[in-house]
């Protein structure tokens, strides 16, 4: 091999590391601070989600709807971005995700809110629903309390909140609440994100 073959090498083996060291300081950025699953839906199987980001601002809805999607469908199920179906959001237009997810055959939906952000830590208590409640319900309410993610700063804190709804039943089926520190910016916290989101989901669903 030529010299610039080992260049190429040491370069390649730079960028794992580098990505490897990128991935670990992740983990320690991102931490689940509940987890709520019902039992009622343990042998539920999901193999087609309408992905559904709840952001007032198209442009951030857009990056998480895709980076979920792109992410879901290389776990090798059916994923359906909702901007492909309700291409606006607003207090007239959510009611029509429920409907519409079950027109497309979808199984579930995937829902993806931020609850706070604030350079204090909060809790996700501190502005989310009361209890499991059904997709229509929480569709109405969240819209009123959601936030968008501000040009983040470093150490400006995300607390993020991703709700599973049985599509045909409307019925909750499993919840996370997650908080990021943010160091790598809002590209980056979205895909750390949505990665460890879907970690938890696998753990929490069987898919077909």
């Amino acid at each position: 091999m030529g010299r610039d073959g080992v260049g190429v090498t040491m370069i390649t083996k730079s960028s794992c590391l580098a990505m490897g060291l990128l991935l670990l300081a992740a983990c320690t950025t991102t931490k689940v601070l509940n987890e709520w699953r019902n039992t009622d839906g343990a042998n539920t199987r999901f193999g087609h989600l309408v992905v559904v980001a709840l952001f007032k601002q198209d442009q951030t809805r857009r990056m998480f709807e895709d980076e979920f999607a792109w992410q879901i469908s290389n776990l090798g199920q059916m994923v359906t971005r909702s901007y492909n179906l309700v291409p606006s959001l607003n207090e007239n237009t959510t009611d029509r995700i429920a409907t519409i997810a079950k027109a497309v055959g979808a199984d579930g939906v995937l829902m993806i809110r931020m609850v706070n952000s604030t350079q204090a830590v909060k809790t996700a208590a501190d502005n989310s629903l009361p209890g499991p409640i059904n997709l229509p319900g929480f569709l109405q309410q969240s819209w009123k309390d959601n936030y968008d993610p501000p040009d983040l700063l470093t150490n400006a804190v995300m607390t993020m909140e991703s709700r599973l709804f049985d599509a045909k039943s409307g019925k909750l089926v499993w919840s996370l609440a997650t908080k990021t520190k943010s160091q790598f910016g809002l590209k980056w916290e979205i895909f750390f994100l949505v990665k460890r989101v879907l970690e938890k989901l696998k753990d929490a669903t069987r898919t077909k």
